[in-house]
């Protein structure tokens, strides 16, 4: 008994250096705080796939000015940093944030008489941003927080793109379509060279946008190496040519047996890109919950993409009963699952500028703001806001004495959609589209991050 216990000891004292062994095999991984780089002794290392470092000299580093606390007969440690109050053992996944109990992804453990913890845990539990860059092994923390706002341009919208270029970080124009060739295509004209140099112009990053909506041309499509690698082709010259900053894919109703060629593509995609061009993707919202397959893989997407946007709305569609297009429940839950699968710095929160108006025995219809005024105009308009969804809704009578009802965004609903997005510290926001004259969105950007 007592010669299986040492050579068990043995056994785990070997796995221990092993384990560590092998995090020093890779090159060392960068750290910067808030831009600068950070020299940490012993350096951070890597350890299935989750960053672990020294964790006094995070905390204690001039941009976080904390105090760490170590007490040696219950190995426990404490720390006292930006407002938050952490304690948790050694080798123990469990973690007390200001008395609620946390979950590490990886237990903490003693490396040259230095406490390593997961540095992703650490530093977004205090409020801070992580990035990071595989081709650098670089991680950024930076407690400043600058979301993007990243729309999407379709149609006719210049107008109110120029209106309100300052709340602007990102534009997608969606002005691009593909077929299962991979030819790429204008989906409609517009003044897209005048609109790409003022974008440029105001500092907006530009981003190619190409759609293709229908699950057999898709699939033909991403079944192709040669079609993938032309459409590939076409992008990378699109972009270089009318010096876009990124490509952005917005392919629906994928076939869900289609999944893993999806990410072959983006990952060929990426390859043509390189590092200096973005690949972002739109993909369809998820909680986790579903009973139906779904072609959208976060986890896999999330570990190609520079960034993903989730669209979080049409929970009611023109095609379903009346209700709310993207009722807040549903939008944490939607937003908590990404989370779980993406790196939260990676993730954009999509918003509806739109709505539907649903009628019995007839077809439901798109409503835009400008289209919700002219109703307004033309019959007697009444509106109710309903706090189970956070979502308002419209009513009125038309010509034929039929009840109509309307279910869309106001400043309400997307003023707490803002804060869930802000709270979560995501990487920012998207939303569809400019051209839909929404403007109690832009009220709402004006302020927009409330720190």
């Amino acid at each position: 008994m007592k010669n299986r216990l040492v050579a068990g000891i043995i056994l785990v004292l070997l796995g221990i250096f092993g384990y560590c062994a092998d995090a020093r095999a890779d090159p060392e991984v960068k750290i910067r705080i808030e831009g600068k780089l950070r020299e940490l002794s012993p350096p951070a290392q890597i350890i299935n796939n989750r960053t672990m470092v020294p964790i006094r000299f995070i905390i204690e580093d001039e941009a976080l000015n904390g105090k760490v606390y170590w007490d040696e007969k219950e190995s426990k440690v404490a720390l006292d940093c930006k407002g938050r109050y952490i304690e948790f053992v050694i080798g123990e996944k469990k973690a007390l944030l200001d008395g609620e109990m946390k979950y590490f992804d990886a237990a903490p453990y003693i490396n040259r008489d230095r406490t390593f913890v997961p540095l992703r845990f650490l530093v977004e539990n205090l409020g801070a941003i992580v990035s990071w860059k595989s081709q650098e092994r670089e991680v950024g923390i930076s407690f400043n927080y600058t979301p993007k706002i990243f729309a999407y341009y379709y149609y006719h919208g210049f107008d109110e793109l120029k209106k309100n270029a300052h709340l602007f970080t990102d534009v997608a124009f969606r002005w691009f379509a593909t077929n299962e060739r991979g030819e790429l295509f204008y989906e409609y004209q517009d003044d897209y060279e005048e609109i790409l140099q003022f974008c440029q112009g105001e500092s907006i990053k530009t981003h190619a946008s190409v759609v293709l909506m229908e699950k057999e041309p898709l699939h033909k499509l991403l079944s192709s190496k040669e079609s993938r690698q032309r459409l590939c082709a076409n992008l990378l010259d699109k972009v270089n040519g009318g010096s876009y900053d990124g490509v952005n894919i917005d392919f629906e109703f994928i076939d869900p047996t289609d999944a893993e060629k999806y990410c072959t593509f983006l990952r060929e995609l990426k390859t043509y890109l390189g590092t200096e061009k973005c690949l972002s993707v739109a993909v369809f919202a998820k909680t986790g919950k579903e009973n139906w397959p779904s072609a959208y893989d976060y986890e896999k997407i999330g570990q190609i993409v520079d960034q993903l946007i989730v669209m979080a709305y049409d929970y009611s569609y023109i095609n379903t009963d009346p209700g709310p297009i993207a009722p807040l429940w549903w939008v944490e839950d939607v937003l908590s699952y990404a989370s779980r699968k993406v790196p939260r710095e990676k993730i954009l929160l999509g918003l509806p500028t739109y709505g539907y108006d649903w009628a019995p025995d007839l077809p439901a219809s798109t409503v835009t703001g400008k289209k919700l005024q002219k109703i307004a105009s033309r019959y007697t308009l009444k509106e109710n806001f309903d706090e189970s969804s956070m979502s308002p809704c419209f009513y009125y009578y038309d010509d034929k004495k039929i009840l109509h009802q309307i279910w869309m965004e106001n400043n309400k609903s997307i003023r707490e959609k803002l804060l869930l997005a802000n709270n979560s510290r995501i990487g920012g926001i998207s939303f569809w589209r400019i051209g839909n004259d929404f403007n109690e969105l832009y009220e709402l950007l004006e302020n927009y991050p409330e720190n």
